[in-house]
């Protein structure tokens, strides 16, 4: 029986909630997200920065000797008009700097051309809270519930006293710890400091105690992902000679040959069972965003509704675009046509494509075929209706890389895979039932693509109806189902991708002079050797 007549979306009511935006609406990143925080601690997609790191250990430390209350507010309060003036005094030397949190306040101050400036906060989310998960993941700092952040010995004491060496010496910084309740400041003031606070230059001393605690000659077990995904950044900038892209270290994880180096094969493995996740949110995203586009393009669908086959139907019809996504992946020949393929069939194309040369190592499945996940991200942007077939592409590939070990294991081994079962998609719970399904009933392709759409759609209203049950005042959905009708919130949805981090990890290697645009430095062939010896004898630990 089809998933459209077995699975039932539940009905909408008028709730007088807020109808509002959000990321994840098929609540498919999740697992993604949760496969990348285990590769990847200590950065965040909004903490572009690294010396934000040390100047927070700093603003631990001093705010320890002013005598203010054990507490948290009392913290970030302090915390926040520091990081005023450094961001002014940043901006007043160069208007060009960038991962300043407030730079928009505080360039709308220094444009004003006031003799005096405010200190008063620029943000409502400081770089004292921003920062603070990442700086306890790197062991700098820790958590004292709703006291005041503590910092280690070990990695935050030494960076918050070189920071304090740094700036002890600049009148205004003891002008502003002497008297807390200072709340204006000349501009002429900030020029020092503008040399001194510098957000993009790092000292060598700074540096080195940064590199402790990102990339460390001695860590705990929990860190050695985290250093082998950097380690893994750092050979690709080698190699390149440039600077890596996130999809370069994505695609060398899904070949055959990872990153040529077998210190590395473990986080290539861990990188491409992100990538299985990942195909299968963003071509489900992409179904959604096809979904959406259709509905709207109908007249009257925000009143009257239409009816669901409707837009399914009018999905498939559009056959050209279907075959199209196809033949770009070599699946379909020129002159054939999606109409003439049956499931299996496309599982032995793609199979034929992928088995031959294949090997599997810890249950993950590599080929030297170029029929990768990463090609399923470019696709999907590029064909509207077609992201539907991709989407069951994504699904086979998923069975193909990782099958074999989620049908065996007793969900230690595939415990990210399946994150949440039923409600994401589990590989366990979900995708691979499904996929023994299709096999046996073995229909055309565009049934089976028809059936993950209103998949796609259900799933959507099933995290919408989770989320409002949350937060009653919340409404998320894109669309309404009412018997047999899709009704349109009038929202626009275009779908997308998890974001992995792996950016402003490539943004905290290049301020720590590791990589620049012609590869890998001179520091940064240093840092790699020392990393691969950590990663060996961690290996034989």
């Amino acid at each position: 029986m089809a998933i459209s007549k077995n699975i039932l979306a539940p009905s909408w009511i008028n709730s007088g909630a807020t109808i509002t935006g959000g990321l994840d609406l098929l609540g498919l990143r999740l697992p993604v997200q949760t496969i990348g925080g285990t590769l990847l601690d200590g950065v965040t997609t909004i903490t572009p920065s690294v010396r934000y790191l040390g100047l927070r250990a700093w603003m631990i430390w001093r705010y320890g000797q002013t005598g203010l209350p054990d507490s948290w507010t009392s913290f970030t309060e302090f915390a926040a008009r520091l990081e005023t003036v450094i961001v002014l005094a940043n901006l007043h030397q160069d208007k060009s700097i960038s991962g300043l949190i407030g730079a928009d306040q505080a360039l709308g101050r220094l444009n004003a051309n006031t003799p005096i400036l405010s200190t008063a906060p620029l943000v409502r989310s400081p770089a004292s809270t921003i920062y603070a998960g990442p700086s306890d993941q790197l062991g700098i700092s820790k958590m004292r519930g709703d006291g005041v952040p503590g910092h280690t010995d070990l990695r935050g004491t030494p960076l918050a006293q070189i920071i304090d060496k740094q700036l002890s010496e600049v009148p205004l910084i003891n002008q502003l710890l002497s008297n807390l309740d200072l709340h204006e400041i000349t501009i002429d003031s900030l020029v020092e400091l503008g040399t001194v606070a510098r957000i993009d230059r790092i000292s060598d001393e700074e540096r080195d105690l940064l590199l402790s605690a990102i990339i460390p000659e001695k860590p705990f077990a929990e860190e050695f992902p985290r250093i082998g995904t950097y380690a893994s950044l750092m050979l690709l900038a080698s190699k390149l000679k440039a600077r890596p892209s996130e999809m370069d270290m994505l695609d060398a994880a899904c070949s055959m040959n990872r990153f040529g180096e077998p210190l590395l094969d473990e986080v290539a493995d861990g990188w491409l069972t992100y990538c299985v996740r990942d195909s299968i949110a963003v071509t489900q995203e992409a179904v959604m965003a096809a979904v959406m586009d259709e509905i709207q393009s109908i007249p009257d669908s925000l009143t009257t509704g239409v009816v669901q086959s409707r837009v399914i139907s009018n999905l498939m019809e559009q056959v050209e675009d279907h075959s199209m996504a196809l033949r770009d992946l070599d699946l379909l020949e020129r002159g054939e046509s999606i109409s003439d393929l049956s499931f299996n069939e496309l599982v032995t194309r793609i199979e034929k494509i992928v088995m031959p040369g294949s090997k599997t190592g810890h249950g993950i499945r590599r080929w030297p075929a170029e029929l990768i996940e990463t090609n399923l991200y470019k696709l999907s942007k590029k064909y509207r209706a077609g992201s539907l077939t991709l989407s069951v592409v994504a699904w086979i590939l998923a069975d193909l890389r990782v099958g074999a070990v989620v049908r065996e294991s007793d969900g230690k081994d595939d415990k990210h895979l399946s994150h949440q079962g039923g409600r994401r998609l589990g590989m366990k719970e979900i995708i691979i039932p499904e996929i023994d399904r299709f096999k046996r009933e073995n229909h055309s392709i565009r049934d089976v693509a028809a059936e993950l759409a209103y998949r796609t759609v259900n799933q959507h209203l099933q995290i919408a109806w989770s989320r409002s049950q949350v937060d009653l005042e919340r409404d998320v959905a894109l669309l309404t189902a009412e018997g047999n009708k899709w009704f349109s919130r009038g929202k626009g949805y275009a779908g997308g991708r998890t974001a992995s981090r792996l950016q402003q990890a490539l943004g905290w290697l290049i301020q720590l002079r590791l990589i620049d645009n012609n590869g890998l430095t001179a520091d940064g062939e240093i840092v790699l050797v020392r990393t691969l010896n950590t990663l060996a004898e961690g290996a034989t630990a």
